[in-house]
């Protein structure tokens, strides 16, 4: 059996669904599903999860060990004897310990010679200490390198095992904005020829949908090879799968490609400080006077790679959101040769005219929001962020840092978080998706 069948065999005995299965270790349904059908592998910690979870070992999940013995990651018997062994030898003894208190007490009789002879004991504990310390930091090292080389070891495993290519490629050939598609090259060898046997080939994003099969072309040494195309997302995956005479199929994932949506917009970013904003009884207090800056970043993913183009925008607008929705938008400040009036958003040949000032006179575009207060709760999330519009219609949102409520609720902290740069989730003010902005603004 694959791990995948492993997996979906110990699921099944323990009566769960894909979607408990995920709740318990932290991952998506999706993610068992393509751990299941061994078109994905289960990352080091969630295998080892799986095998505390199953009560069984790793190596028969991995195929490695024919019984279903319980996993275990614990010191082996004799590194534990060894650890028992230099804490006997370097740990300060009864004896020792009652060797210093007589040498206290005869220190009316003697006082230099006691002193000196306990200034000498001290001496050799610190140097045993040290000695122990150093020796239990070797162990640990040589712990945590086993740990290292099995997980290195269990990677290997995973690949070897669930790889059914013998050689791949996959190219990207062009990103289209004005049809919102990507094209793709791509060729596998499998690991396990047969005659008569086909190849399919697959594009679709990363929560599992996929377009329809696109039959791979035979080609010299027995490799096929396809040309694929899929609707533009953050997230693409290339796959493919062998189908054998017997019915058999075999799948693998040949590539992953991030962004690809995102770099299709020119990049910008909004600064506001909310780090720096009043915070009065759990409610974020704006003024007029506190202004952010809008940044243009020429150097973009898009400019270096040339299969993919960036469009033309139609308009681009600074909100404010919490938790990915619309609290209100900004305003942007007159900038001569660019806006000549205050306004909530900048057309595409307004942000072509920013493009030509020069780089001192960018930070002269600045916005600010209308007065008001904004009632918070812990665990919001407060974010600025560019809403750009291109002239096909598409929306991207290219957020800045998350920000939220201290310890104390007297002011915002940042948050640590990555949040994507989503599209459909992130909403207007009615809750409607902000890929449902209006043409015009």
């Amino acid at each position: 059996m694959t791990t995948g069948q492993r997996v979906a065999q110990k699921r099944k005995e323990l009566s769960l669904s894909q979607e408990a299965l995920g709740e318990k270790l932290g991952v998506s349904r999706q993610s068992i599903y393509k751990w299941e059908s061994d078109s994905a592998l289960p990352e080091v910690e969630k295998l080892v999860a799986l095998s505390r979870l199953f009560g069984v070992s790793v190596g028969w999940l991995l195929g490695v060990e024919e019984e279903a013995a319980s996993g275990g990651g614990e010191l082996s018997e004799e590194q534990l004897r060894l650890a028992e062994e230099i804490a006997a030898r370097y740990a300060p003894s009864p004896r020792r310990m009652s060797v210093v208190k007589v040498s206290v007490a005869a220190a009316a009789l003697c006082l230099c010679l006691v002193l000196w002879g306990f200034y000498q004991r001290l001496e050799d504990l610190t140097r045993n200490y040290s000695r122990l310390e150093a020796t239990i930091s070797q162990v640990e090292t040589g712990v945590n390198g086993q740990i290292s080389g099995i997980s290195n070891r269990v990677e290997q495993i995973l690949k070897s095992q669930n790889n059914v290519t013998a050689d791949y490629r996959t190219t990207l050939v062009d990103v289209s904005p004005s049809v919102a598609q990507a094209f793709f090259q791509a060729y596998a060898v499998p690991k396990r020829y047969v005659e008569g046997m086909t190849a399919e080939f697959y594009a679709g994003n990363n929560e599992g949908r996929q377009n329809r099969p696109v039959p791979g072309e035979p080609g010299a040494g027995q490799r096929f090879s396809a040309e694929l195309r899929c609707g533009l997302a953050e997230d693409i995956v290339l796959s493919v799968t062998f189908v054998y005479p017997d019915g058999t199929r075999q799948t693998q994932v040949l590539e992953h490609f991030y962004g690809l949506y995102g770099q299709t917009f020119p990049a910008a970013h909004a600064d506001y400080a909310l780090e720096e904003k009043t915070v009065e009884g759990r409610a974020l207090v704006l003024t007029e006077s506190e202004r952010g800056v809008l940044y243009q970043n020429l150097d973009t993913a898009a400019a270096v790679n040339s299969a993919v183009s960036v469009a033309e925008l139609e308009s681009v607008r600074v909100g404010l959101f919490r938790n990915q929705m619309l609290v209100d938008w900004a305003v942007f400040a007159p900038l001569p040769g660019v806006a000549d009036q205050e306004s909530g958003f900048l057309t595409g040949e307004q942000w072509k005219a920013l493009e030509d000032l020069r780089p001192g006179d960018k930070d002269r575009l600045t916005f600010y929001f209308p007065a008001q207060e904004i009632p918070l709760e812990a665990g919001d999330v407060l974010q600025e962020a560019v809403v750009l519009r291109d002239v096909y219609g598409r929306t991207a949102v290219q957020a800045g840092r998350a920000y939220g409520l201290d310890e104390q609720e007297r002011g915002l902290c940042p948050l640590g978080l990555e949040v994507p740069d989503a599209y459909p989730d992130w909403a207007l003010e009615d809750g409607s998706s902000i890929c449902s902005l209006r043409k015009d603004p």
